[in-house]
This record gives structure tokens, sequence and C-alpha cells, in this order.
């Protein structure tokens, strides 16, 4: 059985907030081991100071001077299944520079957390090449079948 997470997070604005510090308590501890020093790229405000609400991203972050990044797409939960998803793309900044971006796209839950993490771990911490990337978010969809009812 799924067990998803902050259920309502794109309709209520706390539960949104809570959710955003649950990716953002994720993070830290992850990079913080490594010491790997990173930040946002993508706002998550509006001029006006509120939040953008539609979960593209519910999180993102470029780590340090390097043009590694990752980007997470929170969807609305509409499934008694995992439903995850992940792909590299390239993102211009300007002109001169380009972001490689792993985009993961997901229903939290738990078990999508864990395939975060992994994917995370491979493509900052242990720092994949592309091509070896790809091969590894393959696998993972391959895995993810385990979770189906």
């Amino acid at each position: 059985m799924i067990t998803h997470l902050y259920k309502t997070f794109l309709e209520n604005e706390k539960v949104y907030k809570e959710n955003i510090d649950f990716w953002k308590k994720i993070i830290d501890k992850l990079l913080s081991i490594e010491n790997i020093s990173f930040h946002n790229y993508i706002a998550q405000e509006k001029k006006d100071g509120s939040l953008y609400l539609d979960g593209n991203p519910i999180y993102n972050f470029k780590i340090g001077n390097s043009n590694r990044a990752v980007r997470i797409i929170q969807e609305e939960i509409e499934t008694d299944e995992v439903e995850f998803s992940a792909w590299l793309d390239s993102l211009e900044i300007n002109e001169k520079s380009n972001i490689d971006e792993l985009v993961i796209s997901l229903e939290l839950s738990k078990e999508t957390v864990l395939f975060s993490i992994e994917l995370i771990n491979a493509w900052i911490i242990n720092k994949f090449s592309k091509q070896k990337m790809e091969k590894f978010i393959d696998k993972k969809f391959l895995n993810k079948t385990i979770y189906k009812k």
C-alpha cells in the first residue's frame, strides 16, 4: 500500500509551506553530510511575495559553482500507485551558461521520497555522468513496478 504525504498541498497554503519545509529538511540533511553548498535557482515566490502554489517546482536547488541542479515537481495525488518519473534536462540561465538539471516529477509518498533521494544522491553526491544517470533512471522505473497494486 502506498503512503501518500501532504495530500492537500495544492488546496492549503499552510500544507504547501510544510511540504516545502519537508523537502528542505531532506535536502539539507543529504547535502550537509557531504558539506555541499546549494541555493534555489527557480523563484518560488511571485513579485508580491506570495508563493506559486502549483507544485512546479515544489523544491529546487543548484549546487554552488557547479552547473548541476535538481527540480522537484509535485503533482496532485490522483492514484493509489507509485507515480514517479525523472529525466535530465538543460536549462539556459543566460546567454553564457546552462544548468544540467535532474527533474523529478512525482505524487509524494514515502516510496517516491526514497526514489528521489537515490536519484539526487547519484546525480549530486556521486556525480554520475549524464549517460550513467540516464541508465540509473531507467533502472528506477523498472523497480517502481514493484509497488503497483
